[in-house]
C-alpha cells in the first residue's frame, strides 16, 4: 500500500513559499529535524508529487502541515 500523503507548506528565510503534498513519513522526517537541536539532518529529502524537494532545515522560517477533519454535510456550522 502506497504511503498516505499530506498537505504541508513552507516558508523560508528568504521569503520563499512552497506547499505540496507529500508522503507522511516525509512530512515526519522533516519535522523531526526542526524539533531537533542541532542534532538532526541538515537537509531532508521530501518526497513530493513532483518529485525530490531538498530543504536545507536552518533555512526553514515556518513549516504547516495541513489537517482537514472529515465533514459531512453541507452546512457551516
Amino acid at each position: 500500500m502506497a504511503d498516505e500523503r499530506v498537505r504541508i507548506e513552507l516558508g523560508f528565510a528568504g521569503g520563499q513559499i512552497v506547499g505540496s503534498f507529500v508522503e507522511s513519513r516525509s512530512a515526519d522526517e522533516l519535522e523531526a529535524a526542526l524539533n531537533s537541536t542541532g542534532a538532526g539532518k541538515p537537509v531532508v529529502v521530501l518526497e513530493t508529487e513532483d518529485g525530490p524537494l531538498h530543504v536545507v532545515v536552518a533555512h526553514v522560517a515556518y513549516y504547516k502541515r495541513i489537517v482537514r477533519a472529515g465533514r459531512v454535510g453541507f452546512g457551516s456550522g
